[in-house]
């Protein structure tokens, strides 16, 4: 599979979506049961973060030591994100090319993190499309440098 630039979309008020190859492979490791199709990635192994690269918008997932992926967003997607405290965010990891056009068509803009799962669970039962989900923490830097402690980094 050619390898494909993360991409955003935004569904409702609390999901946003980034949709990637490989690049979360290593927190695989981390990574606990949330019950169903989507596990989750604990705040303190890894988060994400909102930051400006160049002048553009970026949702990087980095922990302490690593940067895993840096995924350039739209303006309103920045606005959105910047307005929140502390949010889950679903990352998906997939072996086939996802659009967001396709994203879009398959979800509602209510859906719900059962809809996302039973999404996932469908394709890859029905369809052998191999999906992986993760909800991710995203932290705003005041958020951060309150549950990071002296741990912090900027």
């Amino acid at each position: 599979m050619e390898k494909k630039q993360p991409f955003c979309i935004a569904l409702g008020q609390g999901f946003i979506i980034t949709i990637l190859n490989d690049e979360i492979a290593a927190l695989q490791d981390y990574a606990m049961d949330a019950g169903d199709a989507l596990w989750y990635i604990m705040g303190t192994d890894a988060w994400l973060e909102l930051q400006t690269k160049g002048a553009k918008p970026a949702m990087v997932l980095r922990s302490y030591d690593k940067i895993y992926f840096t995924c350039f967003i739209n303006n309103d997607i920045a606005e959105k994100i910047a307005g929140f405290e502390e949010s889950g965010i679903i990352v998906l990891s997939s072996n086939e090319a996802l659009t967001s056009e396709q994203l879009l068509k398959d979800f509602d803009e209510d859906s719900s993190l059962d809809d996302i799962g039973h999404w996932i669970e469908n394709k890859n039962k029905k369809e052998g499309v191999v999906i992986e989900g993760f909800l991710v923490c995203y932290y705003s830097k005041e958020t951060r440098k309150r549950l990071h402690g002296g741990d912090y980094i900027d």
